[in-house]
């Protein structure tokens, strides 16, 4: 039988299922977070009518001129909520989801990749250990300023 080689990082870090558990508690985390905000109430968005009523929206934003807001207007920068968000608020609308289970679903979205995106690119480029990144994922999902974009402008 041949000697395995290991080297310390292999003897320090936990096994795979306790990783994961680890990351999926992280995520449960976000979750929780997304979801205790305004309990059950919509939370104001710049494009508020994308979360009330998004098949009406997207009808709308096709559009360059917007007879309904503001005693009528050009569109701005509607076309950009066409994808991934639009459809995602019009699907859930579709299904009879309230509004603000749909817009907290939409932010556990962003929150998450997020998180999962720092995890992965952390562990492709082999920075740290598997709880720093962990930590470090979730600091980077709920700094000050995704957190403060994530109700106001979610679309960024």
């Amino acid at each position: 039988m041949e000697p395995v080689a290991l080297n310390a990082q292999d003897l320090t870090e936990p096994p795979r299922v306790v990783r994961r558990g680890r990351q999926a508690i992280g995520a449960l985390v976000l979750v929780a977070v997304a979801f205790i905000q305004a309990g059950t109430q919509i939370v104001a968005d710049t494009k508020l009518d994308l979360v009330v009523d998004p098949g009406r929206f997207m009808a709308r934003s096709l559009q360059a001129w917007d007879p309904q807001a503001a005693f009528g207007q050009i569109q701005n920068q509607a076309y950009g909520y066409l994808f991934p968000m639009g459809p995602f608020f019009w699907l859930g609308d579709l299904s009879g989801v309230p509004a603000w289970f749909i817009q907290r679903s939409w932010w556990c979205l962003l929150l998450l990749v997020a998180y999962t995106g720092v995890l992965r690119l952390a562990s492709l480029w082999g920075i740290g250990t598997s709880t720093t990144r962990i930590v470090g994922a979730l600091s980077y999902a709920l700094s000050a300023h995704l957190l403060a974009a994530l109700g106001l402008i979610s679309a960024e």
